[in-house]
């Protein structure tokens, strides 16, 4: 559903859009009376626009595209981050603005810009004052492409025959140093390898050595075990199990001690005890041939046979035997066990400490290793050729100059010339203070505007002055003044008070410009002439007149500039 507004502007937006339309016209006004002087501005400028832009040399130009980071780049010594990175080399495309930078910089181009003085001044033109800097930001246009490693460079002279030498020369610096830098930093990894790995020797051997060192003097060299560093440490640390394997013998022969104390002279067992020890075989044998001769004696003998008596009287004095000497075996092999236990032993620390210095020579030893790898990666690298940077185009020569623009330059000057006549005619009709609209008097005064006269068509004053006559003036009553301001023809007042006279039939009319005169008049009519009155007489006027507290029944203004006639009646 739609509906229709209607806007009504308040009594000051009114005001507000006349007044920016007025001043408006005004400007316009002040350019169409100075024209002539708008004009002058102008040719001069494009006499001047013209002079240089067929003066000024014309600047040749001539470019090329390289790529910054060639597909090789990606080598095997790249693709191992921590080691390009120890070698001093950047991976990824992170790196580019950082390598733009580099290549603007002096120590790539100062080459170029020294080639470009030896050129100039062969050529009469030297160049003695120029600087790197200047020479680039003004010679030089070197940009990344937008989202790729693709560099584009171009390079400005007015030379035009030393446009592609420049060019040809910047192209196979940039290649040779995309070589030079990729070597400057195997160079600076070699040398950095070289340096850590003999001091990693170093350290290595030291560690080791602190290790052997502690062992021998803390008795642990002489354990076995098996080193899992070096075969110079003979053991790794196993002193513990050696204790606890020592003291668990020592609990077990304990424990087979107290079993023999037990048991019976002629007790069976002693016999299963001593089969489970070596050196006691030779007993056990015996036992068992006396234990199969009696079995044999008792199928022919009875048990009191004196055969049979000698080898039970045999045996029992073999299992004494036996007994005693299993006994003394566990006792001596408790001794030993003791011995070993005791050797294991060390005091509080030691051991950690051990442990400690071991796991040092290990590090450094890995750490040595690593570094020893990385350091061959890196020779293999440094043997590997790599392609320069590659030129998607060749430097060419643009085949026109671009520099300078002579259209746009004399675009420019015209326009300039046109803005710059326009700003002094401006400044001149503000300096001249004159008045050159009815609107400006009323923006000063606030008297009605009661006709403009064009001095262009004197014949309608006249009727300008009847209707004057028979509209504001014909209301008022008693004599009327004309005052006048700013310097109007004597013949002009005479053209617009006699015909006013004369419509007011017999009523008394004077003319003056003076305000102490005026004021003596029942009705006072202010007369003005645009474009010779100025703007602080009809201030001053104005102030006088308010002293007075004098109401001005309007205003008639001359015009010499407007071709036509507005009577406010």
């Amino acid at each position: 559903m739609t509906s229709n507004q209607n806007f009504v502007l308040s009594d000051s937006q009114y005001k507000a859009i006349s007044k920016d339309e007025t001043d408006l016209k005004q400007i316009i006004h002040a350019l169409n009376r100075n024209r002539v002087l708008i004009a002058k501005f102008s040719l001069i400028s494009l006499l001047l626009s013209v002079l240089i832009a067929f003066t000024t040399k014309r600047v040749w130009q001539g470019e090329f595209q390289i790529v910054v980071e060639s597909n090789n780049s990606k080598s095997s010594l790249s693709g191992n981050s921590r080691i390009a990175s120890l070698a001093g080399l950047q991976v990824g495309n992170n790196q580019l603005a950082t390598e733009v930078l580099i290549l603007k910089s002096p120590s790539v181009l100062m080459n170029i810009f020294e080639f470009v003085k030896a050129q100039k001044a062969l050529k009469n033109n030297p160049i003695e004052n120029l600087r790197f800097k200047d020479w680039r930001n003004g010679s030089l246009i070197i940009q990344l492409e937008k989202g790729t490693s693709i560099l584009n460079l171009a390079y400005k002279d007015t030379d035009k025959d030393l446009v592609l030498p420049v060019l040809n020369k910047i192209s196979a610096t940039y290649q040779d140093y995309s070589g030079k830098r990729r070597l400057r930093s195997i160079e600076l990894g070699e040398e950095y390898f070289i340096n850590t790995i003999s001091k990693y020797k170093e350290k290595s051997i030291e560690s080791l050595r602190k290790a052997q060192e502690f062992a021998i003097n803390q008795d642990l060299s002489i354990l076995q075990g098996e080193s899992k560093i070096d075969m110079d440490i003979p053991n790794s640390i196993n002193i513990e199990a050696i204790r606890v394997q020592a003291a668990n013998q020592i609990r077990v022969i304990d424990k087979q001690l107290e079993q023999i104390q037990d048991l019976k002279s002629n007790s069976e067992q002693i016999m299963y005890v001593a089969s489970t020890i070596p050196a006691m075989a030779e007993l056990s044998e015996q036992l068992k041939g006396i234990d199969t001769g009696l079995a044999r004696l008792r199928v022919t003998y009875k048990e009191t046979d004196k055969s049979i008596q000698d080898l039970l009287e045999e045996r029992i004095f073999l299992i004494d035997l036996l007994k005693r000497q299993v006994r003394g075996f566990l006792i001596a092999s408790k001794i030993d066990a003791q011995a070993r236990l005791n050797a294991a032993e060390r005091p509080e620390g030691v051991l950690i400490e051990y442990r400690q210095l071991l796991s040092n020579a290990a590090k450094d030893k890995s750490t040595l290793d690593q570094l020893e790898n990385q350091y061959r990666n890196l020779l293999l690298e440094k043997a590997r050729r790599e392609d320069p940077w590659k030129l998607i185009t060749q430097p060419t020569l643009l085949p026109t100059p671009v520099a300078p623009r002579k259209k746009r330059i004399l675009a420019i000057g015209l326009i300039g010339g046109a803005f710059i006549g326009s700003a002094a005619a401006l400044i001149s009709d503000k300096r001249k203070d004159i008045i050159f609209s009815a609107a400006e008097v009323d923006s000063i005064g606030g008297w009605p505007l009661l006709a403009e006269l064009s001095t262009d068509l004197k014949k309608t004053w006249a009727e300008a002055m009847e209707l004057i006559a028979s509209g504001p003036l014909a209301e008022t009553e008693g004599s009327t003044s004309l005052l006048v301001i700013g310097e109007i023809n004597e013949k002009e007042l005479k053209e617009i008070s006699q015909p006013l006279k004369q419509f007011l039939k017999g009523r008394e009319l004077t003319i003056t410009d003076n305000v102490s005169e005026a004021i003596k008049c029942s009705n006072l009519i202010v007369v003005t002439a645009l474009g010779i009155t100025k703007k602080q007489e009809l201030i001053e006027a104005k102030k006088k007149l308010l002293l007075q507290n004098k109401p001005i029944l309007g205003l008639l203004a001359l015009n010499n500039i407007n071709s036509t006639i507005n009577i406010v009646s």
